[in-house]
């Protein structure tokens, strides 16, 4: 046999590939999605190329998704949401929640079941502020749980005004954080841009719990109603939220009439450290969004 350099392992690697990326683009679609991810894995581009191929439907979504980055999208704002079901509101006057002391049950209530980092609320008896009923947030961690858990109560609204005021109360009756620097009461307004192609525009209202502020985000601004570390125990704490006027401060604007607004009430632990235990009880009761 004649002598001479034999095709190495590397050569048949590439010839293997040029033959695969003709075969892709002759199929076309989803076949080129995996060719960019095959492409920019082996050009160092994975993550770009990862992310086209999951929003191709080819690859399924992992926990580094936006759907799964738990504490790390707080801080770079959140992904874009589900579809949002706002319910409209028409009256320019009084409380545009439904059922605002819970006494039906919790009826147009729901918590973000889609995301990873939500937890369901109970309504129990004989507890509530004024009627019989309340919103119980049972909020437990242990070792081996996410380092961001959030228990909470939701409604998404579409007013033709926006509410100047949010207000209700809260009571925990239990508080024992541990060594987890953040747990805390909050309740956040969010302008949900037209079906959630822009990025939210939100303020987050830190009740209770911690004495700053526990994220930078580009899309949020805070107000504190308490800085303080521990919450009273066992009685109800009135709140009320000048929602209209600190948009206006924070952002420099207010949202069009009819805009999706979602308006959550969370009681929530943030960066646990892995083998830190939590456990938190709240709850929320008589709460208003609207004009008075």
């Amino acid at each position: 046999m004649r002598g001479g350099r034999q095709p190495g392992a590397g050569h048949e690697r590439r010839a293997t590939r040029h033959r695969l990326l003709v075969v892709l683009l002759a199929l076309g679609g989803p076949a080129i999605a995996v060719a960019a991810f095959y492409g920019g894995y082996r050009h160092g581009r994975s993550v770009e190329a990862q992310r086209r191929a999951r929003s191709a439907g080819i690859l399924p979504a992992t926990k580094e998704s936006p759907r799964g980055r738990g504490a790390a999208r707080e801080r770079d704002g959140p992904a874009r949401a589900p579809q949002v079901e706002a319910r409209p509101v028409k009256t320019t006057a009084g409380n545009f929640l439904a059922d605002p002391g819970f006494e039906e049950g919790g009826a147009g209530w729901k918590w973000l079941e889609w995301s990873r980092e939500w937890a369901p609320f109970r309504v129990v008896d004989g507890f509530g502020a004024s009627g019989a009923r309340s919103a119980a947030l049972e909020v437990r961690g242990g070792p081996g749980d996410g380092r961001t858990r959030v228990w909470g109560v939701v409604q998404e609204i579409a007013p033709d005004v926006f509410p100047p005021v949010v207000s209700g109360k809260y009571r925990v009756g239990r508080w024992e954080p541990g060594a987890a620097r953040k747990v805390y009461v909050q309740a956040v307004v969010i302008s949900m841009h037209a079906q959630g192609t822009l990025p939210s525009t939100q303020v987050r209202y830190v009740l209770d719990g911690v004495a700053e502020q526990p994220y930078d985000m580009s899309n949020a601004r805070y107000r504190f109603v308490h800085r303080r570390a521990a919450p009273p125990i066992g009685e109800w704490i009135d709140f009320s939220l000048p929602v209209r006027a600190d948009f206006l401060e924070l952002w420099g604007r207010l949202p069009p009439p009819g805009t999706p607004l979602r308006v959550l009430f969370e009681a929530r632990y943030d960066d646990k450290p892995a083998e830190a235990s939590v456990a938190a009880d709240v709850y929320y009761d008589d709460l208003f969004v609207g004009v008075p």
